[in-house]
């Protein structure tokens, strides 16, 4: 029972935090300035996430050169860098990541 309390107390605090940003009828405008830090969220948000699977695949770092997370990781910074489309980058990548791997 505690877990379905939880569950539906984790859902309500998430759907009034959204709604407070996306409803109309409440009256809120976002600052300039935190409109130029929220263009930095989505990058932190995604280096959170891949920075662990990257350099601790196996549970410790591994930072060499027969790691194909960090191999494939570096290839996909490259490939983004060469400014191409997001569904490029992620075909290509994911044929070399499944290539060395």
């Amino acid at each position: 029972m505690n877990i379905w309390l939880l569950i539906i107390g984790m859902a309500c605090i998430t759907f009034s935090v959204r709604y407070f940003f996306l409803a109309q009828s409440i009256p809120f405008r976002v600052t300039p300035v935190m409109q130029r830090i929220l263009k930095y969220s989505a990058p932190a948000v995604l280096t959170a996430l891949v920075v662990p699977i990257v350099l601790f695949p196996q549970g410790n770092i591994d930072i060499s050169l027969d790691n194909p997370f960090l191999l494939a990781g570096v290839f996909v910074c490259a490939l983004s860098l060469m400014r191409l489309s997001t569904l490029k980058t992620v075909v290509i990548s994911m044929i070399f990541f499944w290539l060395i791997r």
